[in-house]
């Protein structure tokens, strides 16, 4: 069964210690959501109950990013999820949640992950983690998490590549920092993607990426394959 994606939800947040994003609609059980989080304070704990974490990064002592990513399978989902930043002062985050059908229906969904940061280097373009051991029906997804090295007016835009990735998810929060999410995807690539900030905030953006490879459900080979095949041997020595 091939992956797809099928909507997505997205939140922005000012001052605060939760944040509070919808599940996308549709949500059926058995659907894989992920939900990024970026929080412009490296040292916080954000956590939310019932998910499980794939990947995370920070910019450490250099800037204040913070970028992370969950998973879940769908069962009896709620309205919305609150996230607690676990920060020490009221901090601003955008979160994104991404919904997909077509995933492992068992076991760990994800068939590798990988993290980069890039909060050394300010501006645009900024490229994401490469994926090692990818095959080829499996769905790379890159999360890029976006902060304002210095917290002033100026505004900036997101956007990844363009071509075979798609665009998931994009949102800039107007608060502190201007935190932002950018969620792309593309199946059987483990190549890293360069994404983009326009405006006149864009020179300011510190970056951090964190991926993740799905993993799709096998092809169905249930006992009616088998007793077609049987059927058909039985026929030929007729």
């Amino acid at each position: 069964m091939a992956i797809a994606f099928q909507n997505s939800t997205t939140a922005g947040v000012g001052f605060a210690s939760t944040g509070v994003i919808s599940v996308p609609s549709g949500v059926a059980d058995g659907d894989v959501l992920l939900l990024a989080f970026v929080l412009e304070e490296s040292a916080a704990s954000p956590a939310v109950t019932g998910w499980t974490q794939a990947a995370t990064v920070s910019g450490g002592g250099t800037q204040d990013n913070l970028t992370r990513v969950w998973y879940r399978r769908a069962s009896s989902e709620p309205a919305s999820y609150t996230v607690t930043f676990g920060g020490s002062y009221g901090d601003s985050a955008a979160l994104a949640m991404l919904r997909y059908t077509g995933v492992v229906s068992s076991g760990s969904p994800l068939r590798t992950t990988a993290t980069v940061s890039r909060v050394a280097s300010l501006g645009t373009p900024q490229t994401s983690a490469a994926l090692t051991g990818v095959l080829a029906g499996d769905m790379a997804v890159h999360t890029a998490g976006v902060v304002k090295a210095t917290w002033n007016s100026v505004t900036y835009t997101l956007a990844g590549p363009g071509g075979s990735w798609a665009q998931r998810a994009n949102i800039v929060a107007s608060a502190d920092s201007d935190p932002g999410v950018l969620m792309i995807d593309q199946l059987g690539t483990g190549t890293a993607p360069a994404c983009t900030a326009a405006g006149t905030g864009a020179t300011n953006t510190a970056w951090c990426f964190a991926a993740l490879a799905l993993i799709p459900e096998p092809e169905a080979t249930g006992a009616s394959t088998h007793i077609l095949s049987t059927a058909v041997r039985r026929a030929s020595t007729w």
